[in-house]
C-alpha cells in the first residue's frame, strides 16, 4: 500500500503553468524570444528589499477550464506581446515552490512548447510579475541569457527539434 500511494504522490500536481519558446527566421538566421522580468523582492544582507533582473521564456497559470496549448498561446501573447503558434512539446519540469499565502509547499509542472512567430501583438495584460523587456536572441546569446538551467536545456531541445523540421522542409 506504500508504494501506491508513493507513485499517487509523484503524479499529483498543485499546479500546472505552460508557455513558449517562441523563433523567427530573419534572414536565413533564427533568433529566439525571452522576457526580463523582475524578480520578487528579497531581503539583502543589508536589509535592504533587493530584485534583480531574470531572463526566462514567457509562461504562466492555466485558466479555468484551459488546456496546455491554449495557455501557452495565451501567455506568450500576454507576457511577450507576440502571436505564436505551437509547433511541436518540447519538454516539462516539475519543481517544488513554497506559496506563502498558505505557508505550504505546491509541486507544479510547467511544459514548454516550441512555437513560431506569427506577428506582434497589442494584448494589454497586467501580471503580478513585472515584464521590463522583450527580446530576440541569437542561440548562443539565448543561452547566455537565461537565468535557469533547466530553460537552458529546453532551449537545446527546441534548436533540435527545429533543425530537425527546416531540414525537412528543403
Amino acid at each position: 500500500m506504500q508504494k501506491m500511494s508513493e507513485k499517487q504522490d509523484n503524479l499529483y500536481y498543485d499546479e500546472r503553468s505552460a508557455g513558449g519558446i517562441t523563433y523567427k527566421i530573419v534572414d536565413n538566421r533564427v533568433f529566439w524570444f525571452v522576457i526580463k522580468t523582475l524578480s520578487k523582492n528579497k531581503i539583502g544582507r543589508n536589509g535592504q528589499k533587493v530584485r534583480h533582473t531574470i531572463y526566462k521564456f514567457p509562461k504562466g497559470h492555466l485558466n479555468s477550464g484551459e488546456v496546455l496549448k491554449q495557455a501557452a498561446v495565451r501567455e506568450v501573447e500576454e507576457e511577450g506581446r507576440i502571436k505564436a503558434n505551437i509547433i511541436d512539446k518540447v519538454g516539462s519540469r516539475d519543481y517544488i515552490i513554497w506559496d506563502e499565502a498558505t505557508n505550504k509547499k505546491i509541486i507544479k509542472k510547467v511544459t514548454f512548447f516550441l512555437m513560431e512567430y506569427q506577428s506582434e501583438s497589442n494584448l494589454k495584460y497586467y501580471d503580478m510579475e513585472t515584464v521590463i523587456g522583450r527580446e530576440w536572441y541569437s542561440y548562443e546569446d539565448a543561452l547566455k541569457k537565461l537565468a535557469y538551467d533547466f530553460e537552458r536545456n529546453l532551449l537545446k531541445k527546441a534548436r533540435s527539434k527545429l533543425e530537425s523540421l527546416l531540414k525537412t522542409k528543403k
